[in-house]
């Protein structure tokens, strides 16, 4: 049977390992099961005007090792995801999958990397983050629409949303979608951090995700609650909207 416990991790910044209250420099991170083999992980920052923000991504096991999609938000919550892997799951993290370049999916890249997983990302995810390729980077190119096979998971780039380059995974064995941030979660009533993003085209890259993964039974957003597949809809709804506003 499957274990259904949530682990959440709390350390103090410069007091790595030892648990703490939440404070104000706390680092949190926490991790529940989905399914056989898949756990999410949460991360939280401060994030102005939206307040105190929590962040998506995944852990799935595929074989003998693990594949992480998006680091947590940024190099001390991703050390702590790496440390609590090692003890709780005892398996190596074989590649990090990065949704799009903004430091709640790459940030602390270099963490994973260290440890000797193989990050993936767009060469476009590169050019926005302004970071150097180094030998840890598998890089690839897609046109919107394009998909490809990483392992077990089928990467697509739907086109620009959120960001110009936003990706999505399917996780086929348990029709899961990791949406990233170009999903909204049920709850939101808005498109969010818009600061990159193209209003104009991303309900047509919902469109695309909606044609491409029709099986799809349960969606993660970057933000919020996991859903269901009208969770794409609802997106969509919401880019349409926001596409008729004076300014976008």
């Amino acid at each position: 049977m499957m274990n259904w416990r949530v682990w959440t991790i709390l350390v103090n910044w410069g007091l790595v390992g030892v648990a703490a209250p939440v404070s104000e420099t706390a680092v949190e991170v926490e991790v529940t099961p989905l399914a056989h083999g898949v756990w999410l992980h949460k991360s939280w920052q401060d994030a102005g005007e939206w307040g105190r923000v929590s962040s998506n991504g995944l852990i799935v096991r595929e074989g003998d090792h693990l594949v992480v999609i998006d680091t947590a938000w940024g190099a001390e919550p991703s050390l702590l995801l790496l440390d609590w892997i090692d003890r709780e799951l005892g398996l190596p993290v074989n590649r990090l999958i990065v949704t799009h370049f903004h430091n709640d999916r790459l940030g602390g890249w270099e963490v994973f990397a260290e440890r000797g997983a193989r990050v993936i990302a767009s060469k476009r995810t590169l050019e926005l983050a302004e970071v150097e390729p180094t030998d840890a980077f598998d890089l690839y190119e897609l046109n919107s629409g394009e998909t490809m096979m990483s392992g077990s998971m089928e990467i697509s780039y739907p086109g620009p949303a959120h960001a110009e380059d936003n990706v999505v995974v399917w996780l086929a064995a348990t029709k899961l979608l990791a949406g990233g941030c170009a999903v909204r979660a049920a709850e939101s009533n808005g498109m969010g951090n818009v600061a990159d993003a193209t209003i104009s085209e991303w309900a047509n890259a919902m469109r695309r995700v909606q044609h491409t993964f029709p099986e799809t039974e349960r969606v993660l957003p970057g933000h919020g609650a996991i859903g269901d597949f009208e969770m794409i809809q609802h997106t969509i709804d919401l880019a349409e909207e926001a596409a008729k506003s004076p300014g976008d």
